[in-house]
């Protein structure tokens, strides 16, 4: 065989071409896969080290004048019918490429770049032809990767068979069909991964694209079989909330069930979320969808390989994505318009507090007074967080995805795709210096202020105390009306200076998470994940249980009175509340239970809506709650939470003693990873706790409002501004101001606007919006128009999230509203949609929880947690599925609910 020398030029670039794969940055030069690999290392992705060899000395080579004519000769007049014509020139140019013998300069060049990729292991020898995988077309397949390459001489085979495949039958029938030319072509080397499963993913499922669903197909070990198509891979369909909707086991062709895949251990749960994270954030990234190649190791750590645009699909247009998750747990019910004014300002100074807390650069700031100005919306008169606002804010300072996926968790939310002209931490970068220094004062004030978490809650709750004295119910009626936008204005004070506050839910959400994170990587059985999401249990100094605690001493004072007993079981609620008012006998009675109401009454379902009384307005509403606790015998909620507590300090000790023996940092024996773990779950339990201090506050607050709201409303009626005092609640916080203070432009028409929105708000409250939409901007959901049902017909809908371990069979009971609160019975297991804060009372009576919406750091679940009740959030339609009286069973660590019976 006569081999082909290459005559060198003077500016041959034979001892330079070779650069690591991190330098490739032109894909003029290297090709477009090469560069993605090297941007998404730079973006902190898990791609496999490597070198990739410049194009420009392929065609330095190819075009020597006596090849390039054996080549044009070859290929020339060639159409897409002539098949045999095409595979008969491929073969001739192969084996003409396999003559060529490289320069000396390239080869010592070539063994000094890859000799300790040569020395870790098997590489892979990859094309990155320019051309190849831009959004036009994908070339999948069309050109060759040769791997388990250990020596430098088949490294060197290697690259010519790669460049040969440049010319190859397929390579060359793609490009007339598609009418796409390959310009160039460099080569990429890697480490090959040692893979337990190999697949590609598809980060939307050209099948069904309006759907947002993401498709994993996977094999066993390398990915040649399922890329080649000599198996049907196993393939899992996930939705936009994570949830798997469909698996299918892979076959073969032979149509015999495929034992390599189909009877393995299936991808795990936590592969898959990484899988599915990585795909969401590349599709955002290179702004189209994506079609991923990625390997598992034996470590199972994700190795992404390759990611193209999936060229069949236009780029899909931006919907905004709207989410209830979290806030209707504080607003079940459409919202007045006073509450959504007040809201919109409150929402907006609470991140832009923060911000700025954190020390956030001003130019920042600025760019994001969009997102800012719209982090709610309502649909159907029901609030929504704008999720596409949140998320762009969040991803606008340092570590955005892990904030944005924090949060999500937080509240029980989903991921979104950012808009590429939503602000992001890069694209507002002036610069690397720049850009750390500000991270660093970022986590540096972060830190700061995590740490002083308890005295910023104490300011909070002192402000809090002295507007609530200066707004005691009793007096309001006294007041003039000056006096009465005095303090209106103060409340709007407060509610725009909302730091201190915010600062805890940032630290739950931040500590949560980091928890979460570090210990799942080192706990992975789903006996070791089940005491680990014990480690929040019983904390004991969490405010919410408190009036649980008051509640059961009130119920042991009425159990010595047998009449009293006997009248609960007997009587209406307003019947119990005059006899414990107007009898004598029963003195110390109503003076502990006016002492309850006027230091907790606030506390009720539904406590931030504004419209609704709480208990100190309407007491005897707490007497159906009262009677279940009167009729309970057994160990106290105190007693109940030290149990907790013993339970969690076990599994803490178990935890720590297991995490003693492992070195934090490698060849350092200090710190070990159970200081780590340690402080962390302190530095948890603690924002949790100091963020219920600051909601027990926010609820006395707005029950401060609602009764200034009252007297102004009165004033108003008196003036005939308003038919009723309650139709302020339809009116904004600026048009209430307005009115006070004499700038209202047309006073005379407020009583029939009000009246308007009440009438509009009680039409629309007969429907129910999806707790999900996304719609395009500027639009709303309209039940006409709209879908109201927005499940997945195919999705398991008892898997939901697990937020309080344990497991626990008994009887369903199914709530709606807290009116029902008397149907429920000791032992019962509560199913309702969402709780609040004031649904802390039931839930001492219940062993276990069922929610359809809510999150790890929900209310409901941090009081389920302190009472060690088993809870599964996140079961869709839970309370239509499931019937009062049905035998099911909760699985508090897996998140999973069955009926049983």
């Amino acid at each position: 065989m006569n081999k082909i020398r290459v005559a060198l030029s003077a500016s041959s670039t034979a001892d330079r071409c070779v650069v690591p794969l991190t330098d490739a940055a032109n894909p003029a030069e290297f090709g477009e896969k090469a560069c993605r690999l090297a941007e998404m290392q730079h973006l902190g992705y898990p791609v496999p080290e490597g070198v990739v060899i410049a194009g420009s000395f392929f065609s330095e080579i190819v075009h020597q004048p006596e090849l390039r004519s054996f080549i044009d000769t070859s290929i020339q007049g060639l159409t897409i019918e002539d098949l045999t014509e095409i595979a008969g020139a491929a073969n001739r140019i192969a084996t003409r490429i396999s003559e060529i013998c490289f320069p000396k300069t390239f080869t010592e060049h070539l063994a000094e770049m890859t000799s300790e990729l040569l020395n870790r292991g098997p590489v892979a020898v990859r094309s990155s032809a320019c051309g190849e995988d831009s959004n036009d077309a994908a070339f999948a397949g069309q050109l060759d990767t040769f791997l388990g390459i250990t020596t430098l001489p088949d490294l060197r085979d290697a690259i010519l068979r790669c460049w040969a495949s440049y010319w190859s039958h397929r390579a060359i029938t793609y490009q007339l069909a598609r009418n796409s030319k390959l310009q160039s072509m460099g080569v990429i080397i890697q480490q090959q991964v040692d893979a337990k499963y190999s697949g590609v993913m598809f980060t939307r499922n050209v099948q069904n694209p309006a759907t947002h669903q993401l498709v994993i197909e996977y094999c066993q070990g390398l990915g040649e079989q399922l890329v080649c198509g000599q198996i049907t891979p196993v393939s899992l369909i996930i939705d936009p909330q994570g949830n798997r909707i469909q698996a299918d086991r892979g076959k073969s062709n032979t149509g015999d069930e495929r034992k390599s895949v189909a009877d393995a251990t299936p991808l795990d749960p936590i592969s898959i979320h990484q899988l599915v994270k990585a795909g969401r954030e590349l599709e955002t990234q290179f702004d189209h969808p994506q079609d991923i190649e990625w390997s598992l190791n034996q470590e199972n750590e994700i190795q992404i390989l390759q990611s193209r645009p999936i060229t069949t699909m236009t780029k899909p247009e931006r919907g905004v994505i709207w989410s209830n998750a979290n806030v209707n747990e504080n607003f079940p019910d459409p919202i007045c318009p006073l509450l959504y004014s007040i809201a919109s300002r409150g929402y907006y100074h609470y991140f832009r507090g923060m911000a700025v807390a954190f020390g956030v650069a001003p130019s920042r700031i600025d760019a994001m007074e969009y997102p800012l100005r719209n982090i709610i919306g309502t649909h159907a008169g029901r609030m929504y967080y704008n999720l596409s606002n949140i998320h762009a804010v969040l991803r606008a300072v340092p570590f955005g995805e892990f904030l944005a996926d924090s949060f999500n968790q937080f509240v029980g939310s989903e991921s979104t795709t950012r808009n590429r002209d939503s602000p992001s931490w890069k694209s507002l970068s002036h610069g690397k210096f720049a850009e750390l220094r500000e991270a660093v004062a970022i986590m540096r004030n972060a830190m700061k202020r995590f740490r002083n978490l308890e005295s910023g809650i104490a300011r909070f709750e002192a402000t809090i105390d002295a507007f609530a004295k200066d707004s005691e119910p009793a007096h309001l009626p006294e007041l003039d009306s000056q006096t009465l936008l005095s303090l209106w204005r103060r409340f709007i004070t407060i509610r725009g200076h909302w730091t201190d506050a915010a600062m805890a839910d940032a630290a739950s959400m931040i500590h949560y998470r980091l928890t979460g994170v570090f210990l799942a990587k080192e706990f992975t059985s789903e006996q070791d994940r089940a005491m680990v999401n014990r480690l929040l249990s019983g904390l004991c100094d969490i405010v919410s249980g408190l009036p649980t605690e008051k509640l059961w001493n009130l119920s042991r004072s009425i159990r010595k009175h047998e009449a009293l007993c006997k009248a609960f079981v007997n009587e209406s609620p307003e019947q119990i509340w005059h006899t414990i008012e107007s009898e004598e006998s029963l003195s110390e009675i109503s003076t502990e239970l006016k002492d309850f109401l006027d230091n907790w009454g606030y506390r009720c379902s539904g406590e931030l809506m504004l419209t609704t009384a709480c208990y100190q307005e309407l007491p005897s509403t707490l007497m159906p709650v009262l009677a279940s606790y009167v009729q309970l015998d057994g160990p106290s909620p105190q007693e109940h939470l030290k149990t907790q507590q013993q339970l969690r300090e076990q599994a803490t000790q178990s935890i720590l003693k297991e995490l003693q023996q492992k070195w934090l940092l490698r060849f350092l024996p200090f710190p070990r990873k159970s200081h780590l773990a340690s402080w962390l779950l302190r530095s948890t339990q603690r924002s949790v706790a100091c963020r219920e201090r600051a909601r027990l506050k926010q609820a006395l607050l707005y029950s401060r409002l609602r009764q200034i709201a009252l007297a102004i409303g009165q004033q108003l009626t008196q003036q005939n501004h308003l038919e009723s005092r309650d139709d302020i609640f339809y009116l904004t916080y600026e048009e209430v101001e307005d009115l006070l203070c004499g700038g209202s432009m047309l006073p005379s028409s407020t009583a029939n606007m009000a009246l308007l929105r009440r009438s509009e708000l009680e039409t629309l409250g007969q429907f129910t919006p999806p707790d999900r939409l996304e719609l395009p901007p500027g639009q709303f959901w309209q039940p006409e128009r709209f879908e109201t049902d927005m499940g997945h017909p195919d999705h398991e809908w008892n898997d939901g999230i697990g937020v309080s371990g344990g497991k626990i069979v008994g009887r369903a009971v199914v709530l709606t509203s807290p009116d029902q609160f008397a149907e429920v019975s000791r032992g019962d297991i509560l199913v309702t949609r969402q709780t609040d804060p004031g649904w802390g009372p039931i839930l001492f009576l219940v062993r276990g929880l069922v929610m359809e919406r809510g999150g790890m750091l929900s209310h409901g679940a941090i009081l389920a947690r302190e009472y060690g009740i088993p809870t599964a959030v996140g079961i869709e339609k839970a309370t239509k599925r499931i019937k009062t009286g049905d035998t099911i069973e909760v699985d508090g660590d897996r998140g999973r609910v069955d009926i049983l019976s």
